[in-house]
């Protein structure tokens, strides 16, 4: 695995992948991370973000005024602080909508459509009082940090890249490969929600920015869940990517069974296709072009010179990791003894658990990205705490083990 040696990178892209209530891990893996980059001599941190990872990214960005230690600290408070009933209420409470607005879209009622499953008007009022928006807005323009979010628009399917910084620099063109268009734009709650707008589970979200990207929009990771390629068009020395699906599976095969593969089974791998595949194929292309411009003469890309980017991935080693950390953790409640409300909430997690998972191989994984409990949010942040630190033990605290070529495959002995 070739490392890189050149002079540390100035300004870094800190890529945080979507996650739902696997944040926790991100945030984890973050208040490890962001220390160790200003302790390496990093300057800028540049936040790029889809999905939970926008909420991520938008946290440490609204923080990025404070030491480093009082930065991920806060982060890792919001995340310890959050339960299910700040995200959504109650799916009995909001089932007579439901099934009114899927009787009515059912029966071509006009203007009455069912949009999504649960009722998230809690998470609007948490991600409002929980992200000092002011501070942000102060610490972009001051140029401590500069942010990115990610969400698909509901009108055309594109990747939008709403980017908010201080500096004139004009914006990549539209990337009609992907595609991805970049909108220079003030973030605010409503961009955050668009790129955390779990399809299905989660309404849409309309932003008015201008009356070009005036729309509907959802979740960023339907087409980009680990915004690598907006990390680079948008300028960066170095690229650090935080994700809860690794690079490399270390998960040993399954024994066949000669049975098909069942509903669940499908649905986990669909979502593996949308929001792993694409990530794991762009670090390899990264590390791929690294191979190339190190090894050649001084290449441009339209009248630009190519560089070296360096990058660190850091993810859990095994796909199924915090799917079945969730399922331990859920399976251990069933012991304890709790309140009312409380009780009556998990029973309705039990049964939103029961819906996603089924008894598939990793009936965990879809449960998990919902699971906003407080035990599992916490097994969550100390697991990403260690997966950090194991990542950034092999140099000096004073150093980053940045890698520009491709991971050598994972031993079988």
């Amino acid at each position: 695995m070739k490392t890189w040696s050149a002079s540390p990178p100035r300004r870094v892209s800190v890529v945080v992948a979507g996650a739902g209530a696997r944040g926790g891990y991100e945030a984890g893996v973050l208040s490890v991370l962001v220390p160790r980059l200003r302790s390496a001599g990093v300057e800028t941190l540049r936040f790029v973000g889809t999905s939970a990872g926008a909420i991520n990214a938008t946290v440490f960005a609204a923080l990025s005024h404070l030491p480093p230690a009082d930065q991920a600290q806060q982060a890792l408070q919001v995340w310890r602080n959050i339960t299910v009933s700040d995200v959504f209420r109650s799916p009995i409470i909001g089932f007579p909508r439901v099934a009114t607005r899927a009787t009515g879209q059912l029966l071509r009622i006009p203007r009455v459509q069912l949009t999504n499953l649960l009722d998230t008007y809690p998470l609007h009022r948490t991600a409002e009082s929980v992200i000092d928006w002011n501070q942000l807005r102060t610490n972009i323009a001051e140029g401590h940090t500069t942010l990115a979010v990610v969400a698909t628009s509901g009108a055309d399917n594109r990747t939008v890249v709403f980017v908010d910084r201080a500096d004139s620099v004009p914006l990549p063109p539209p990337d009609d490969e992907r595609p991805i268009d970049y909108v220079a734009a003030d973030i605010t709650l409503e961009h955050v929600l668009a790129s955390s707008a779990i399809p299905i589970v989660f309404p849409p979200v309309h932003i008015s920015d201008s009356k070009q990207w005036d729309g509907w929009y959802l979740d960023g990771g339907i087409r980009l869940n680990a915004p690598l390629k907006p990390a680079i068009a948008l300028g960066t020395d170095a690229i650090a990517v935080v994700a809860t699906h690794p690079e490399v599976d270390a998960t040993p095969p399954a024994p066949a069974n000669n049975l098909p593969p069942d509903v669940d089974d499908v649905v986990v791998r669909l979502m593996d296709a949308a929001l792993v595949d694409r990530m794991i194929e762009d670090l390899r292309t990264l590390a791929k072009v690294n191979t190339l411009v190190d090894s050649t003469e001084p290449a441009t890309t339209a009248g630009r010179p190519r560089k070296v980017i360096p990058f660190l991935p850091i993810t859990p080693p095994a796909r199924a990791t915090l799917g079945n950390l969730a399922e331990e953790v859920f399976a251990n409640q069933r012991h304890q003894r709790r309140g009312v409300v409380r009780m009556l909430r998990q029973a309705e997690l039990r049964m939103l658990g029961r819906a996603l998972g089924g008894d598939g191989p990793r009936r965990g994984d879809l449960f998990s990205y919902l699971y906003f409990d407080h035990e599992f949010i916490e097994a969550s942040i100390e697991l990403g705490q260690r997966d950090a630190n194991a990542a950034l033990d092999d140099v000096p605290p004073n150093q980053v083990p940045w890698r520009v070529g491709p991971r050598p495959p994972l031993s079988t002995a």
